[in-house]
């Protein structure tokens, strides 16, 4: 009898705690228990997102038969990465003079005509196709290739519009105001670039994949 009651008043015990823990809470004491919150909402969301990514830009391998671009590059220091920059655009200019080259020429005849139209897709298109050709480090010619382009387009601006009556500012008022005005093209560029570089990967992928699959 003893034991019984031992239990009795336990329960009696554990009942009033959970009476107090939910008052404390503000919840009815009535309620059942309820399960505690789970967090796989967030992961899920978190997952929902990467899983969204992964779709739109699906991993691209290296491009294949493609040696070490900085294969004989020697700089150790601490600015290497910085430095090797450099070396990949020494070591390939027209990687990225020639699609900032065809970028300024576009942006020139640039405007809300069905040409100027045309010419803005062939102006981002050239930052593309440095990153495509720029396998090195596509980023970083399209980078570069933009911000040639911005000096070339603001340099024949410049001549075009100076010495205008109708244009009250000097030669250098008007370029570096020419360069403001692109000033947000770098981010493009650096963004156009890296697409065309994974572009090209993932296109070379592509028939890897389908062998692939009919060998299996």
């Amino acid at each position: 009898m003893s034991n019984r009651s031992s239990r009795i008043a336990a329960a009696s015990r554990a009942e009033a705690r959970r009476r107090a823990r939910y008052l404390a809470q503000g919840r009815d004491p009535a309620e059942g228990d309820e399960p505690e919150s789970d967090p796989a909402p967030v992961e899920s969301a978190t997952a929902g997102r990467g899983a969204f990514l992964s779709r739109l830009f699906p991993p691209a391998p290296p491009l294949p038969g493609k040696p070490d671009p900085l294969a004989g590059f020697g700089y150790t220091g601490p600015l290497r990465g910085v430095v090797a920059s450099f070396y990949l655009l020494g070591r390939h200019p027209l990687n990225w003079v020639a699609p900032g080259l065809i970028w300024a020429l576009a942006r020139l005849v640039t405007d809300n005509s069905l040409i100027g139209v045309f010419a803005s897709l062939i102006s981002f298109g050239a930052l593309i196709g440095a990153g495509w050709i720029g396998w090195q480090r596509p980023w970083l010619f399209g980078l570069a290739a933009s911000i040639v382009g911005m000096l070339i387009f603001a340099g024949i601006g410049t001549v075009l519009l100076a010495g205008r009556p109708n244009v009250p500012y000097t030669g250098g008022q008007l370029f570096l105001g020419l360069l403001y005005q692109e000033g947000f093209q770098p981010f493009f560029g650096a963004l156009a670039g890296w697409y065309g570089g994974y572009l090209r990967r993932r296109i070379a992928a592509t028939p890897a994949q389908a062998r692939g699959s009919r060998r299996r």
